[in-house]
């Protein structure tokens, strides 16, 4: 199933949205149902809103045994459930 699909008639393929000051419209093409689409970031685990900002490293090889860091991702961990990374596509539980 799709992360986002028609309330109305459960399309999930002809979807169309736009930015509407803080908020983002959707548009179902099949049936013309509009909806605004929740944004605030949540827990995948527990549904929480309560999270916090926690980049995590990135590394590459560098000579030997050392590592080198390479960047930061972006990642949220949640107050609740103490889950880790949980916006992404696969939350960890902590």
């Amino acid at each position: 199933m799709a992360e986002i699909a028609c309330p109305s008639c459960g399309e999930e393929e002809r979807l169309e949205g736009s930015r509407r000051e803080g908020s983002v419209e959707i548009a179902c093409l099949a049936c013309g149902h509009r909806w605004e689409r929740d944004t605030r970031r949540r827990c995948g685990l527990c549904g929480s809103e309560d999270l916090r900002y926690t980049p995590e490293p990135l590394w590459e090889r560098g000579r030997g045994e050392q590592r080198t860091p390479a960047g930061r991702r972006d990642a949220w961990a949640c107050n609740a459930c103490g889950g880790r990374d949980v916006t992404s596509a696969a939350p960890r539980p902590g």
